[in-house]
């Protein structure tokens, strides 16, 4: 784990200045560019609006009610100390929402296409910033991460999903045009959201293909210190027996690996792949 990560889980102001500082990009996002153009916020926030037009209930009201049943399911299934700081972040972010809710009126912005991106631009930076401490400010984060850990999908899908019927309940009390406004901002926010979370923790696959690569292997597990598998391969043409270098790196090290691989051999065939998770020695696990 880098220690930047483990500065975030074991300094308790620090993490808690990241959580307080996305969520206020994140209220400035839906404050600021979503609600000035009556377009409607994802998640909680989005039901609780929905709810909200048709009913008259108080919005704080309908957001805590919304939010027991998914607690539950998320001290069941997530861990402890994440469900307790994200019932916290919970409090805090409502508090912030309040305070910076006629935020709009100082940002003169009236271009709907460009306050869903923005707006959803800031709503997803700050709410990935929140999950890099490994917390979230509960609500259907709670069902995305229970779903990222228990089927490995995405929270970005996850997000995205819900917040379709979120568009569909828009479309008839607001109107399609809105609807899919909102839907632009609620796609970019997903986007954003899932960048955030997972800046500089990003990893490639390597394959290297050469006569060299006993040298090149041994080269790249003293400059990087970084394990490398060989793989038994064949060509189809020459039939010649050959070993593939197979080595995951932070995609900050791929220079490296090609200069260290042409250095040796100057027809090297190199492959660089994404990879979407690793675990293992050397890595930083992804929590969601």
């Amino acid at each position: 784990m880098s220690k930047v990560n483990t500065a975030l889980q074991d300094n308790l102001f620090l993490r808690y200045s990241v959580i307080i500082l996305g969520m206020i990009i994140s209220c400035i996002g839906i404050n600021g560019f979503l609600r000035p153009a009556h377009l409607l916020s994802g998640g909680v926030t989005g039901m609780s609006t929905a709810i909200n037009f048709l009913t008259d209930i108080n919005m704080g009201l309908l957001t805590f009610l919304i939010n027991i049943p998914i607690f539950i399911l998320g001290f069941i299934y997530l861990e402890k100390e994440f469900c307790i700081i994200s019932l916290i972040n919970m409090i805090i972010f409502s508090v912030l929402l309040g305070i910076t809710q006629n935020i709009g009126n100082i940002i003169p912005l009236k271009d709907i296409l460009l306050q869903s991106v923005y707006g959803g631009i800031l709503a997803g930076a700050g709410i990935g910033l929140v999950f890099k401490t490994k917390s979230s400010m509960g609500g259907t984060d709670i069902i995305a991460a229970i779903l990222k850990i228990k089927k490995n999908i995405e929270m970005k899908d996850t997000t995205l999903s819900i917040n379709f019927l979120i568009v569909a309940i828009g479309a008839v009390l607001f109107g399609l045009d809105l609807a899919l406004y909102t839907l632009i901002a609620m796609f970019i926010n997903a986007s954003a959201m899932n960048l955030v979370k997972d800046a500089m923790n990003s990893q490639k696959s390597v394959m290297v293909i050469s006569k060299e690569s006993d040298l090149i292997a041994k080269n790249i597990m003293q400059d990087l210190v970084r394990g490398v598998t060989f793989l038994e391969a064949e060509g189809a043409y020459t039939h010649e027996k050959k070993k593939i270098i197979y080595c995951i790196v932070a995609t900050n090290e791929i220079p490296k690996i090609k200069e260290i691989a042409l250095k040796y051999d100057k027809k090297s065939f190199i492959s660089v792949n994404d990879v979407t998770e690793v675990k293992g020695r050397g890595f930083k696990e992804k929590y969601l």
